[in-house]
């Protein structure tokens, strides 16, 4: 009994069209009303990246596929007499003959292809213990969809029905189906999948950070020759940022990894970290009895390894 009573809220808040409030947290949802006519990549990918909470549900509902080649049929052939009637000065004959085009192929992908037409959904929910958090998340969300060329909209008075389509409860309630409904092939399917890794991720590498996107860590190796066309690595930041730290510890890990390392270091920031990792320091000036040829720092070349 005690564990019912930790899953089930204590008080749910209904009284505020553009969130709802369910134990001291606050969530607002989208709705994805129009989608771009061809994507490239992920359609979701962006807005996957982004580090918020974000509860994504999309649902993906099957057809009498004979009754919609009919009615597909159908308006292609109110599309093409109106058409013919259109006058060619009006605006909106482009808008006509791409449905038209539209129509025709996916009639054609139906009929040759085997593809199906199915109806897509798609609601976004996302949450904060802030209302104006809340508010920052929404808008934030809104400009990436917005760039990414979906079309959103606020579910302001659906603020329950469309949480509960977001919850693994298979509830697509009927007043926020219409605003959403979208026609997909089966073959646009495979770029709406929800899942996506933004990991920088080389098996050799170093710890570099995290993306601030999305907090996924970033490990690279940059001496792998065949993934990186070289090794440099160039350093930007105003003072007492952290840019020696930063060098200090790459250096640090590379040690552990049992890299060679030579610092060039005329201000001799980093003689004490090469005295710890027990290294040789070299003074090189007008006035030193030592000298060193950059150019003698290298591998030897295949051809002097296989003499």
């Amino acid at each position: 009994m005690n564990k019912i009573k930790e899953k089930n809220p204590l008080y749910i808040n209904l009284t505020n069209p553009q969130y709802i409030e369910i134990d001291g947290m606050f969530f607002s949802s989208l709705l994805i009303i129009n989608y771009n006519r061809i994507f490239q990549e992920l359609i979701f990918k962006n807005i996957l990246e982004i580090n918020e909470n974000i509860l994504i549900s999309i649902y993906i509902e099957k057809n009498n596929q004979y009754k919609i080649i009919k009615e597909i049929a159908k308006n292609i052939g109110n599309t093409t007499v109106d058409l013919e009637k259109i006058n060619n000065s009006r605006i909106d004959i482009d808008i006509a003959k791409s449905s038209l085009e539209d129509a025709k192929y996916i009639r054609r992908e139906m009929q040759l292809n085997n593809q199906q037409l199915l109806y897509f959904y798609t609601y976004i929910t996302t949450y904060s213990k802030n209302k104006e958090e809340l508010k920052n998340q929404i808008n934030k969300i809104e400009e990436i969809l917005q760039n990414s060329g979906l079309k959103s909209k606020k579910s302001y008075f659906r603020q329950e029905q469309t949480i509960l389509a977001n919850l693994p409860l298979n509830k697509n309630n009927y007043d926020i189906k219409r605003a959403v409904k979208r026609n997909i092939l089966t073959d646009g399917i495979k770029g709406t999948y929800p899942f996506i890794t933004s990991t920088i991720y080389d098996e050799q590498g170093i710890l570099y950070g995290t993306d601030i996107n999305n907090n996924s860590l970033i490990i690279i190796d940059k001496f792998d020759r065949e993934k990186y066309k070289n090794s440099n690595t160039c350093i930007f930041g105003s003072s007492g940022s952290g840019k020696s730290y930063f060098t200090k510890i790459q250096i640090l890990r590379n040690y552990i990894l049992n890299i060679n390392q030579y610092i060039i270091d005329p201000e001799r920031e980093y003689e004490k970290i090469s005295k710890s990792l027990n290294g040789s320091l070299i003074k090189i000036g007008p006035a030193s009895k030592t000298c060193i040829n950059i150019f003698d720092i290298r591998e030897d070349s295949l051809e002097e390894n296989e003499e």
